[in-house]
């Protein structure tokens, strides 16, 4: 099997150096899989790494316009990923609309601990994401409490908790799969206002050209937001509101906000409305 090894960066390419851990250390995921998992073909491109918490969009679509790249100039048989936990459910959303449509099982993987310092949470993430690739399966490898190795659907992971353990949400709605062209064509990438489900918030007047509202578990927002969305959909800011529950009332926060002009977007977690709202 031939399998285009991305590594991008996170603690899975880190060292701990007296309690800090520091990122560049990429040459733990290059030995074990030559080393220990010699049997398939890997081929190293040269990326550009980032820390996991630092990312930003345009790290996302440099690395897999990159990978994309690749795929497309040669033939491999599967794409290995590894990158930073803090900011991977994001990653994994992206990459699912970006990268799906080549119709090459792609896994994402890393770990919470440098490999100097655990190198057996490293190593089987690497070793469990290479065998799912294997088996043609795609999805973001990692493991659960139980400490059992779980491949996670990119469509339908969320962020990590405290503890790193990732989780599906339930009742999400495949997107659609087809080619991104224009989101790697354009010269500079929307800037996103999220605001969160918080009370008490601080509102900037500009620098942003879209919106995405982040709703409480059962799908509601502030109403103070109301005038504020009627004003950025006047001027042509695009407003969103995720996650919608599937299966529960409509609550008249939610209605006010939507009559006002914000867009619905169900069916999917946070961390995937906001690849969604990245690439409209």
């Amino acid at each position: 099997m031939r399998i285009l090894v991305a590594m991008l960066g996170g603690t899975i390419s880190s060292s701990d150096v007296s309690g800090t851990i520091t990122l560049g250390a990429t040459t733990f995921v290059k030995n074990f899989l030559l080393e220990y998992l010699s049997e398939n073909e890997y081929v190293f491109p040269e990326f550009r790494t980032y820390s996991s918490e630092d990312a930003t969009p345009e790290d996302y679509r440099e690395a897999l316009k990159r990978i994309i790249d690749e795929a497309t100039s040669s033939k491999y048989d599967g794409i290995l990923i590894t990158h930073g936990t803090d900011t991977c459910a994001y990653f994994a959303q992206l990459a699912y609309r970006v990268l799906s449509y080549l119709e090459i099982p792609f896994v994402i993987t890393g770990s919470m601990k440098a490999p100097d310092k655990d190198p057996e949470e490293a190593a089987y993430n690497l070793i469990f994401a290479v065998n799912c690739l294997e088996k043609k399966n795609s999805g973001v490898a990692f493991r659960n409490s139980d400490k059992i190795p779980t491949l996670y659907n990119a469509y339908q992971i969320v962020s990590p908790d405290i503890n790193g353990i990732y989780k599906e949400e339930k009742g999400c709605i495949p997107p659609e799969v087809k080619e991104q062209s224009e989101f790697f064509a354009k010269e500079k990438l929307p800037k996103i206002l999220m605001i969160p489900a918080a009370p008490g918030l601080m509102i900037p007047s500009e620098g942003f050209e879209r919106v995405l509202i982040c709703c409480n578990h059962s799908g509601t927002a502030t109403t103070s937001l109301e005038p504020f969305v009627k004003i950025w959909s006047a001027r042509g800011i695009q407003c969103f509101m995720a996650p919608i529950p599937a299966n529960s009332g409509v609550y008249e926060s939610r209605k006010r906000l939507r009559d006002a002009g914000a867009i619905e977007l169900p069916g999917m977690p946070l961390e995937g409305a906001w690849a969604e709202v990245l690439l409209r």
